[in-house]
């Protein structure tokens, strides 16, 4: 496998962010999910997406949460879950911020997340970091960053740094090692994390898994 690599700092690049699982049959990939999310949102918003974020193994996504700008909303962001090919959660992202038309992207400019997550497990390999689930978020964070991938490398529920891969050429951009504060985290507490970086997406996780919401209230 060849990766192409560089040493940009983590600052060049508009973050996002993935998790990964093994490549299973009831996975599905970045397009597939966005197809079926898509049609939980009208016509005019199905190609303006605010954030992708799934959760999973180094190989394979199986859960993705999609948010959609959705000006007919308070926050302008509908949150869609997808797992198992399916919509199964549906509703307004309150995650403390109104989210930007102009910083959505239309997901068809994204070939697939596997080679992303093979450019992360190559990185890790040659790096010696070992590794059993993956975080992964896609965000256009600013019209002058290079859009890119951030995948949290996660082993026993602790964070183990962040791999940003380029998501147009899907080369290394460049590594970030997890805080002293994020390595003593279990990957429960990630959407702390994922608040205070991705305006509030944490919240918007915390609601998709519990229901509840107390991580930005």
């Amino acid at each position: 496998m060849k990766v192409k690599t560089s040493l940009l700092a983590v600052a060049a690049c508009g973050v996002v962010l993935f998790s990964t699982t093994a490549r299973a049959q009831n996975s599905s990939g970045v397009n597939q999910a966005f197809q079926i999310a898509r049609q939980a949102v009208g016509p005019e918003v199905q190609t303006k997406v605010v954030s992708l974020y799934g959760i999973g193994t180094p190989d394979v996504i199986q859960k993705w949460y999609i948010i959609f700008y959705d000006p007919s909303v308070a926050s302008h962001g509908r949150a869609v879950l997808v797992e198992n090919n399916a919509i199964t959660k549906t509703y307004e992202a309150r995650g403390g911020a109104v989210y930007q038309d102009q910083l959505t992207f239309d997901p068809s400019r994204i070939t697939s997340e596997t080679l992303a997550l093979d450019a992360a497990q190559a990185y890790a390999a040659r790096h010696n970091i070992a590794y059993g689930t993956v975080h992964a978020l896609l965000k256009q964070t600013s019209l002058n960053k290079p859009f890119c991938w951030r995948i949290e490398l996660i082993e026993s529920g602790k964070s183990r740094g962040y791999v940003y891969v380029k998501a147009l050429d899907d080369s290394v951009a460049s590594y970030a090692p997890p805080t002293s504060d994020n390595s003593e985290k279990k990957s429960t507490d990630f959407g702390d994390d994922v608040k205070n970086t991705f305006l509030g997406i944490g919240g918007d996780l915390q609601e998709f898994f519990t229901g509840e919401r107390t991580i930005d209230r």
